[in-house]
């Protein structure tokens, strides 16, 4: 018989399988966007739910990572991103993730994730190229992921690896366009 703490227990990992699944479906969408802005939009739903599930499973890094995305993708739709506000998010970022790092190596990989990504979406326009750095970002979330036994959010991961490539595989005559 379970106990209440068990039972506890069980409903916010339940929960933050929950959160983690809408938070997948809405990153799903995203790779298939036609425009960047429409992109950034459903990553920051996907962002709002994936951080309430990091934090129920215990992953703050990566929690940490997905509030500062939030803050970096909502600033590039308003288009108020500057370099300056940019270099300083990802310096906090780096700082209070090394700061909360519980994981080792493992728990960097949300960071380098991030970093990579902020600076890809502020240096491009190119959808295909962004697409490409979206697998990056899900191959180490899925190591992440794994390790805080995040097991629907790595089947995620791979879903979005696969979703993502069928993505780029669609509209791969705009690559060079864009």
């Amino acid at each position: 018989m379970e106990t209440k703490i068990e039972s506890y227990i069980m409903t916010i990992y339940l929960l933050a399988q929950v959160f983690s699944a809408i938070g997948a479906l809405c990153v799903a969408i995203s790779s298939f966007a036609k425009s960047k802005h429409k992109m950034l939009v459903w990553q920051i739903t996907d962002y709002i739910f994936t951080a309430i599930a990091n934090l129920l499973l215990g992953g703050y890094t990566g929690a940490l990572t997905i509030s500062i995305s939030i803050i970096r993708n909502s600033l590039m739709v308003k288009k108020t991103m500057t370099k300056t506000i940019l270099t300083t998010l990802i310096i906090i970022q780096i700082i209070v993730g090394t700061y909360l790092n519980q994981l080792g190596l493992i728990g960097y990989l949300p960071i380098i994730s991030s970093v990579s990504y902020s600076l890809a979406i502020a240096t491009t326009p190119n959808l295909q190229w962004l697409r490409w750095v979206i697998i990056e970002n899900m191959l180490l979330w899925l190591i992440y992921d794994l390790t805080i036994k995040a097991y629907p959010a790595a089947i995620t991961d791979i879903t979005i690896t696969l979703t993502t490539l069928i993505a780029i595989i669609r509209n791969r005559k705009t690559f060079s366009k864009q």
